[in-house]
C-alpha cells in the first residue's frame, strides 16, 4: 500500500480510534496517538506500518521519521528495526 499523503490528522486519530484496543486512554493519549500517526504518514510511512509505530509510544519519533524518509527504509523495514 502506497503512502497517504492527503491522510488529515483528524483522519488518523479516527483511524487509531477505531482500532482502539485501549479503551482507558485518556483523550490526551489518544490524540498524541493520532498526532504521532499523522507525523509517520507525512514522513512516508504505509498506513498499516504507521499505526504500528505511532501506538509505540516507547519509539523514538524522529528516529522513526529518518529511516523512512532520510535513509530510504521502507516503512516495513523500519518497524522491524524499530520494534
Amino acid at each position: 500500500m502506497a503512502p497517504a499523503e492527503d491522510f488529515t490528522r483528524s483522519e488518523g486519530l479516527a483511524g487509531l480510534e477505531a482500532l482502539d484496543l485501549y479503551p482507558d486512554l485518556t483523550r490526551e493519549e489518544l490524540d498524541i496517538r493520532g498526532w504521532r500517526f499523522s507525523q509517520l504518514v507525512a514522513h512516508g510511512y504505509e498506513i498499516e506500518d504507521a499505526m504500528e509505530v505511532a501506538w509505540a509510544v516507547d519509539v523514538d519519533l524522529e528516529l522513526a521519521r529518518e529511516l523512512v524518509a532520510v535513509h530510504g527504509c521502507s516503512s516495513r523495514l523500519a518497524v522491524r528495526i524499530l520494534l
